[in-house]
């Protein structure tokens, strides 16, 4: 359904748009607007306010539906590591960290794990931990990589993997529950998922929040309330939360 200006930029209307949570399936209400425009990092352009991010009133979820009916390999084409996000070159350490606190829990040596880069992109981490440091890790996306191609993997097989790790990734998903759910299942029995996002805090994070981008698809944002819920719908039965952060995660599936 798409919002009217009125109700879309929240003005003078108190009638707000409203939706079912994406992850608990409660009642969400508008929380604010933003131009589709609008990138992660960058200020809120002088625009109409066309894209409404709705709050979940019982697990405080965050999220827009405007890019849920949009063929998501077009908007993550090429064009959007040169112009929407120019440091995907730099989160190699970030998703090496993932693994360290994947291993953390299954204990095992880091060199014996079989890992997917669940949102691999363009496969940065795959190939320097394949050349680098010997391990055997593989990229999934929706994008063929521009490095570590033969690595890819276009479809995802089952119960292969030991860890998944996502780094900057389940922001973007238009339907956390049911794309993390098919996902999982490359894990073996008792695999471990780590991922790194920003944590929505309702009482601090804004329509100014930084994390904000419709432009760069960051569309759905977890408050610590909705992280436990996804924790439950994915059947988790252990987790590793580092230094404290509630944005980065490994959780052990049930299996």
């Amino acid at each position: 359904m798409q919002p009217t200006i009125e109700q879309a930029e929240g003005a003078s209307n108190t009638h707000k748009e409203r939706a079912t949570c994406k992850i608990c399936g409660g009642r969400a209400v508008e929380k604010f607007a933003l131009p589709k425009s609008k990138l992660t990092g960058h200020p809120i352009p002088d625009l109409v306010s066309d894209c409404p991010y709705f709050e979940c009133q019982d697990c405080e979820f965050l999220f827009a539906t405007a890019l849920d009916e949009q063929d998501h390999s077009v908007l993550y084409d090429e064009t959007y590591w040169d112009n929407q996000d120019p440091d995907w070159g730099g989160r190699v350490n970030q998703t090496l960290r993932l693994v360290l606190m994947a291993n953390k829990i299954l204990g095992r040596n880091p060199w014996e794990l079989k890992v997917l880069d669940f949102g691999s992109g363009m496969g940065t981490f795959v190939a320097s931990a394949r050349d680098q440091l010997q391990m055997d890790v593989w990229g999934h996306d929706i994008i063929a990589p521009k490095f570590g191609k033969e690595w890819f993997v276009p479809e995802l097989p089952v119960e292969k993997f030991d860890v998944i790790v996502s780094c900057e990734v389940i922001e973007h998903l238009p339907d956390p529950v049911a794309i993390l759910s098919r996902a999982l299942k490359s894990l073996k029995p008792r695999g471990v998922f780590a991922f790194q996002t920003a944590h929505y805090d309702p009482s601090a994070c804004g329509r100014d929040w930084w994390y904000l981008g419709p432009a760069n698809g960051h569309i759905s944002l977890y408050s610590t309330e909705a992280f436990n819920q996804l924790a439950r719908r994915l059947n988790v039965v252990e987790k590793l939360v580092w230094n404290n952060y509630p944005g980065l995660q490994a959780w052990r599936i049930c299996g």
